[in-house]
């Protein structure tokens, strides 16, 4: 999930309130899928939690972030970043290697 889609779930749940937000409603107002909805809303429990093991979502606002949007936001922005480095350094690492190996051909 990109920032964008990331930032467009987290206020679509937020602006439902405490009531939470049901996958279907989701996924008609952000133009994500269903399944790609659950498999995130799933997977980041310190932005969500599920309300009565029903298919409805609202804010964890008891995790890490407090139910904060603008606080989730910065963390995955950070985790964006820090995704981008490594990936860097790993395209670094093998043009090294690369042209260690054609180096020594």
């Amino acid at each position: 999930m990109d920032f964008n889609q990331t930032k467009q779930i987290l206020e679509t749940v937020a602006s439902h309130g405490k009531s939470g937000c049901g996958i279907i409603t989701l996924a008609n107002q952000t133009n994500i899928s269903q399944s790609q909805l659950r498999e995130f809303l799933d997977s980041n429990n310190d932005f969500f939690c599920q309300l009565n093991n029903k298919s409805t979502y609202t804010l964890n606002a008891f995790g890490k972030y407090k139910g904060s949007v603008e606080a989730m936001l910065q963390s995955v922005s950070e985790r964006n970043e820090k995704t981008k480095f490594n990936q860097l350094i790993l395209v670094a690492c093998v043009a090294f290697v690369f042209g260690y190996i054609l180096g020594g051909i």
